[in-house]
């Protein structure tokens, strides 16, 4: 029933939401053999926690220069010839990170990365949103993330498997998953930038970036409150994002297996909940999913900081599954607050505004999690979610209506 609903979403979907598919799912193959472990990796090249939130606020930082600059480019030049620029970028990611000698190597990685994801992941987003219809538009975004998440189930547990036979968490072990990492993305990027068809483009007018920001922001009274929100969102998870495979090693006591299965878990709860998902979004409405949603994550944080065992981080992740999932939902609903021809800008705009807020985040989290407590900067991002976060969403109107249906 399902797989039938999806065959037959994707056969009316257009060339480049496929070859963007393509992208994400080849992409996933590789990125997860060594995700889960570019924090340890920088930890066993000497970076303290402090410094380890200091390499984190790099991708703040560049994200904060690049972010409306890239989205005023979008909206202007050919998404295509972007597209096949960041993949590039995207694929010297693992090749930088193989090459380190020391913690501060993986700053150069971070900012690389940083750059290369955010626009990759940008770009995308606007192809995605501009090829969906509304009806169409929360599923296509979980759909692709379902899909895309398919190779996760598989290879964080290869990828565990292969440091273990090489003898476990050791930096020169996780150095040749990153080569393999590079070769693979490579392929796929060559693949994908042949293939990928030219957009239309949206001109726009004769205004200035800064102009044009203001008039984007002036177009809704919620606008300015959903930057608020979003901005909120990102730098509280930034606080504890950069500690959350260490705190499994280093205090739940996981090892690489554990560190794959939670991983291979989280990838097929959200595989087989992310098409409910999206249909739920498309039919309740998008900020009443994620209401329902944002429990099973809290619970799986929750489960992180006080399992006595470190078999209970898998359940834990089981939980976690359906956190990519309502990213799309998220995606899907932040497009909808402008026009078509402003997403380019829309984006860049609150990437802005993300990332100035994420430069000190992670290094607060290191303080937290050195001179507080291990669990400060996961119950910090806890605090700021349920007290503020979640209350201003549930201010923010419906974007999308079903005449038979309440929405958001």
């Amino acid at each position: 029933m399902v797989l039938d609903e999806l065959n037959e979403f994707l056969s009316r979907q257009g060339h480049n939401f496929k070859m963007v598919l393509v992208r994400r799912s080849g992409f996933s193959v590789f990125s997860n053999l060594t995700a889960q472990y570019v924090s340890i990796y920088t930890r066993l090249l000497g970076a303290s926690f402090v410094q380890l939130g200091l390499i984190g606020s790099v991708g703040g930082l560049v994200n904060a220069v690049i972010s409306y600059p890239f989205g005023w480019l979008i909206d202007r030049y050919s998404s295509r010839k972007i597209l096949m620029a960041t993949l590039v970028a995207q694929v010297l990611v693992p090749l930088t990170y193989f090459l380190a000698r020391d913690w501060t190597w993986v700053s150069v990685a971070m900012a690389l990365s940083t750059f290369a994801y955010f626009c990759t992941d940008g770009v995308e987003n606007v192809i995605i949103a501009n090829s969906l219809k509304d009806e169409d538009r929360a599923t296509g975004f979980t759909s692709i993330t379902a899909i895309s998440t398919i190779p996760a189930i598989l290879v964080p547990i290869v990828a565990g498997g292969l440091l273990a036979r090489m003898g476990g968490l050791q930096a020169a072990n996780i150095k040749s998953l990153f080569l393999i990492q590079f070769l693979g993305l490579a392929a796929v990027a060559f693949y994908v930038g042949a293939s990928l068809r030219e957009m239309p483009i949206f001109r726009g007018g004769k205004q200035s970036p800064f102009e044009e920001l203001r008039s984007v922001l002036s177009g809704s009274p919620y606008l300015k409150r959903w930057v608020f929100i979003d901005t909120l969102s990102s730098s509280s998870f930034a606080v504890m994002s950069q500690y959350i495979m260490v705190y499994a090693v280093e205090e739940g006591g996981a090892d690489p297996l554990i560190l794959g299965a939670m991983v291979s878990a989280s990838a097929l709860v959200s595989i087989v909940s992310a098409i409910p998902i999206g249909a739920l979004a498309d039919s309740i409405g998008r900020i009443r999913t994620i209401m329902i949603l944002r429990p099973l994550f809290h619970g799986s944080t929750l489960l992180l900081l006080f399992a006595p065992d470190p078999r209970l981080l898998v359940f834990a992740w089981l939980l976690r599954g359906t956190f990519q999932p309502s990213l799309g939902v998220l995606a899907a609903y932040r497009n909808e607050l402008v026009p078509e021809s402003e997403r380019g800008k829309w984006m860049g705009i609150r990437e802005l505004f993300r990332g100035i807020f994420r430069i000190p985040a992670p290094i607060l989290g290191g303080i937290l999690y050195s001179r507080v407590s291990p669990q400060a900067p996961f119950l910090f991002h806890m605090f700021v979610d349920v007290f503020i976060r979640i209350p201003l969403l549930l201010t923010m109107p419906r974007t999308f209506k079903r005449p038979t249906h309440a929405v958001n």
